[in-house]
This record gives C-alpha cells, sequence and structure tokens, in this order.
C-alpha cells in the first residue's frame, strides 16, 4: 500500500515538473535570497517593492533577475475547467402523449383479383 502511493505521488511530482509551471515553485527560495540581497543594500525596502522593482519590467538590472520564478516568458497558462451541473437531473414517469392506431388495410377488405378467370388450372 505505502509503495503504491509512493508510487503515485512520485509520478505526480514528476508530471507536474516536468509539464506545468510548478517547476517555477521550486525556484522560489532564489526569489527569498535574491530580496534579502537588495534589503541588505536599501533597508527599506519590502517585499512588495521587490517585486514591483524585478515583475514590472522585463530589464534586469543583475545577472540572477533572469532567473527568478515566473520570470522569462516561455511561460503558457493552460487552464483546463470541467462544469458538471449542481442541480440533479430527476427523470418522471413518461405520461402518454397520444395513443397510436394502427389501421391494418389487409384485414379492412379483400383484393378483388379482377383476371381470377385468366388463371385455372390447364384443361386436358
Amino acid at each position: 500500500m505505502a509503495v503504491n502511493r509512493l508510487t503515485s505521488i512520485s509520478l505526480l511530482l514528476l508530471y507536474l515538473i516536468s509539464f506545468t509551471e510548478f517547476r517555477e515553485v521550486l525556484r522560489l527560495p532564489l526569489l527569498v535570497e535574491h530580496y534579502y540581497e537588495h534589503k541588505g543594500q536599501v533597508a527599506e525596502m519590502s517585499f512588495l517593492d521587490f517585486l514591483v522593482m524585478h515583475y514590472e519590467t522585463d530589464v534586469p538590472h543583475d545577472d540572477t533577475d533572469m532567473s527568478l520564478p515566473f520570470k522569462d516568458c516561455g511561460h503558457s497558462l493552460n487552464i483546463s475547467l470541467a462544469a458538471t451541473p449542481t442541480q440533479r437531473i430527476a427523470l418522471h414517469s413518461l405520461q402518454e402523449v397520444y395513443t397510436l392506431t394502427y389501421t391494418f388495410f389487409y384485414l379492412q377488405h379483400e383484393p378483388k383479383l379482377l383476371a381470377a378467370n385468366i388463371f385455372q388450372p390447364p384443361k386436358l
């Protein structure tokens, strides 16, 4: 049971890191480290000021700016949604809207063979 769970979590993380932008989360420690570098230079800089300075423009001010998470422009956002109805759909019993009447013409009248006299057995 534990092996299945570990395998499932490993495959999920492999998928998230490979095919989604989850790999950018792995670069968050670099963002924090870079913030503390700027905080050491300018003591009154807030984290919001730091984010505005680095993410408002694409112009880097040092070598580590382009390695920050979500900084390079090769990212795309793909969202897949599946909308399911919130109400239950109840199927009521079908009511008879109309009644079918079948008319069989072969029971109402017998076909008259006009050529009945032609088809007779051969005479000797």
